[in-house]
């Protein structure tokens, strides 16, 4: 009973130390050959001894993983390895840069060709933007038509109508 005790500890032990220190799976094998030794010295010793040792394993390892998890960030290793989280502002996770809805109905010049997406000056500023389909060479004016989708939806500014009398 002794060694079947000895045996689910040290399977356990092994799986936290998989978790502190991998190993490529080494512990991890290591420990599913401990614990499944508890169980079968266990069911030679006795067989109420078998089934507590077999329920012992098959509560005790999910436990032992999530509370080695737990502890793990709070390791000097574990702070080194995990990337801090939550520490950007709501404003710099979201999707949506609302910042650019202000440039709808603006004009602009593209700087790279729109085939249908590309790079435009919309008031002094560089933005990514879409066509509605259409090609659109570099250099053209544009006008900003909505924003959608995190994107600014552009089409080919109008020809300005003539003032000059075609006599």
């Amino acid at each position: 009973m002794i060694l079947v005790a000895f045996l689910l500890l040290l399977g356990f032990g092994l799986v936290a130390a998989e978790v502190f220190f991998p190993s490529a799976g080494v512990l991890s094998v290591l420990a599913g050959l401990s614990l499944i030794g508890a169980i079968v010295l266990g069911f030679d010793e006795s067989t109420s001894l078998g089934w507590t040792a077999s329920v012992t394993s098959l509560v005790g390892l999910p436990i032992v993983v999530l509370m080695a998890f737990k502890v793990f960030p709070k390791t000097p290793m574990g702070r080194r390895m995990i990337i801090g989280g939550a520490s950007w502002t709501p404003e710099e996770r979201a999707a949506v840069q609302h910042s650019d809805e202000r440039l709808v109905g603006q004009p602009g010049v593209t700087v790279s060709a729109l085939r249908p997406t590309g790079i435009a000056m919309i008031d002094n500023q560089r933005v990514d933007v879409i066509t509605r389909g259409e090609h659109i060479e570099s250099g053209s004016a544009i006008t900003v038509l909505r924003f959608e989708s995190n994107r600014l939806v552009v089409e080919a500014a109008s020809p300005e109508p003539s003032t000059e009398s075609t006599s």
